[in-house]
């Protein structure tokens, strides 16, 4: 949904196996969605409440959000593709959500490139001066993550699960009214689940309790909660982001009409879409070869 952005590329295979992905750090790996888990709608005027549920699948996370077919095709000069749409719900809190396909690829590929810090810079060079990420462990951290992330079959499936990943960002200095914001740092933490052989979801949060060194109080937003699903279908893959966020009114004043295009609302609208492009540009270099 996203200027999702990192530092470290991670190597690996990247053909389909029944294993769990050795190469990307995995929070926690089902056989199949989890059907019986109930995930709780979101509800107008009430998006603070709001949570996603893990292992969820897309039809799942659409009939929450109550999502409507109502969606633009965007088609972007630098090649990014897919649908968009937002909408406002209620106080200063968005929902802006994507859904692009990625061809000729796998999921594990998707990930990859997603946390590839120099391909974050490179399609978000307008908004993006630097991104970093590590993959850490969730032992410790539960007071500050969340228990409900925790992986409770570590031992069973693998060294490389219990992982998340940190990404500190900086951001461009924005223009607001007559005024600049000044250079923006924030921190947000991705944990990736593993479903069945080749599908993943991912939770993108805001880390509210990151150092000065690495968050300034401007930012674009003052709570972020992002999912974002990849589906194998065939060779290519199919990516859907939906965000729920609340606009920090410093950065996005009330005078300017919110669109997903903008700085907040890209976490989870158009600049999620460059991975489309990322891969048909790979897929175009491949026939010329």
């Amino acid at each position: 949904l996203s200027f999702l952005l990192i530092h470290i590329l991670l190597h690996g295979a990247l053909a389909r196996n029944s294993q769990v992905s050795s190469s990307i750090g995995i929070a926690s790996y089902r056989d199949d969605y989890d059907d019986k888990a109930v995930q709780k709608p979101l509800i107008y005027n009430h998006a603070d409440e709001f949570k996603f549920q893990r292992f969820q699948s897309p039809t799942s996370i659409k009939k929450a959000l109550r999502l409507s077919d109502e969606k633009k095709y965007y088609v972007g000069k630098d090649g990014r593709k897919g649908y968009v749409s937002s909408k406002k719900l209620g106080g200063d809190w968005v929902l802006a959500r994507s859904e692009q396909v990625a061809v000729k690829t796998t999921t594990r590929a998707v990930l990859q490139a997603y946390l590839n810090g120099a391909l974050q810079e490179k399609w978000n060079k307008k908004e993006v001066l630097k991104c970093i990420m590590s993959c850490k462990s969730y032992k410790g951290q539960q007071s500050s993550l969340g228990k409900e992330l925790l992986s409770k079959r570590r031992t069973a499936i693998g060294k490389n699960t219990g992982k998340y990943y940190q990404q500190d960002l900086v951001l461009k200095s924005q223009r607001i009214i007559t005024s600049k914001t000044g250079i923006m740092k924030y921190t947000q933490t991705i944990a990736i689940d593993q479903i069945g052989s080749d599908n993943f979801c991912a939770i993108i949060k805001l880390q509210d309790d990151a150092p000065s060194s690495t968050a300034t109080r401007c930012k674009p937003f003052d709570s972020l909660l992002v999912h974002v699903g990849l589906v194998q279908d065939g060779d290519d893959v199919k990516i859907y982001a939906n965000g729920v966020m609340k606009v920090n009114r410093k950065v996005v004043p009330n005078l300017i009409v919110f669109d997903a295009s903008g700085i907040a609302g890209s976490m989870a609208g158009k600049g999620t879409l460059w991975l489309a492009a990322h891969f048909e540009e790979k897929r175009r270099k491949r026939l010329k070869m």
